[in-house]
C-alpha cells in the first residue's frame, strides 16, 4: 500500500487495472518518496510490454490515457518506466524491491 497525499493507493488494485491493457504483459507499481511532501509517495509504474510490441511513443501514450480513464487521479502513476524484462522470482512474482532500488 502506498500513501499519496493522504490517500491510500493499493498497488494490487492499480496493477489489476493496468494489466488489462492489451499491450501490457507485466506491470508493477512501486512507491517512491515524494521530496515535496514528507510522508507521501509518488506512484511509479514499471511496465513490460507483450512480445512483439515496441515501446513507441504512441503505445506509451495509449497506456497513459487508459490509466487516466480507469484510475483516480491520485492512483494514476506519475512516473512510467518501460523495460524489456521485469525481475521475477522463481515462482513468477515480480521483485518490487529490485525495482525500487534501481
Amino acid at each position: 500500500m502506498l500513501i499519496v497525499s493522504g490517500y491510500k493507493v493499493y498497488s494490487v488494485h492499480v496493477e489489476d487495472i493496468l494489466i488489462k491493457h492489451p499491450a501490457i504483459e507485466l506491470v508493477a507499481i512501486v512507491g517512491l518518496n515524494d521530496p515535496k511532501r514528507p510522508g507521501s509517495e509518488i506512484v511509479k509504474a514499471v511496465v513490460q510490454l507483450k512480445e512483439g510490441i515496441q515501446p513507441a511513443d504512441d503505445v506509451k501514450e495509449d497506456i497513459k490515457k487508459y490509466a487516466e480513464v480507469k484510475l483516480s487521479k491520485y492512483e494514476n502513476p506519475k512516473i512510467w518506466e518501460f523495460k524489456e524484462q521485469l525481475p521475477v522470482s522463481m515462482v513468477g512474482k515480480v521483485l518490487k524491491r529490485e525495482l525500487r532500488e534501481a
